[in-house]
């Protein structure tokens, strides 16, 4: 009988020793779940203020936007080009004004 106790308690070392490895791999798999977890809780939240960060740029573009046309403009005139724009329209339109009225009196004046 000695023997077959022998081989029971050797069998059940194997078996304490074979559960306790697969305890410590459990709690090794889970440790490694709980960290990748954590570093998606990480990422998430990072991710979230990206989105908010991206949405307050879209907000701040848009009203941008909103007066971009009057910037623009604004901007133009301020420019020399506008100014001998405005300089060479105005003096053809002056032009064109003593042009048609010189004809008018020349039309009205001749009967």
């Amino acid at each position: 009988m000695p023997d077959m106790e022998e081989k029971v308690l050797c069998d059940l070392e194997k078996f304490e020793k074979c559960a306790a490895e697969k305890d410590h791999d459990k709690k090794k798999a889970v440790a490694e779940v709980q960290s990748l977890l954590d570093k998606a809780a990480v990422a998430s939240k990072k991710k979230d203020s990206e989105i908010v960060h991206l949405h307050d740029e879209v907000d701040q573009l848009r009203k941008k936007l909103e007066i971009a046309d009057d910037e623009a403009i604004a901007r133009y005139k301020m420019y020399a080009e506008y100014k001998s724009s405005l300089h060479m329209y105005g003096a053809e339109s002056l032009k064109a004004t003593i042009k048609m009225t010189k004809e008018w009196f020349v039309d009205d004046h001749q009967r």
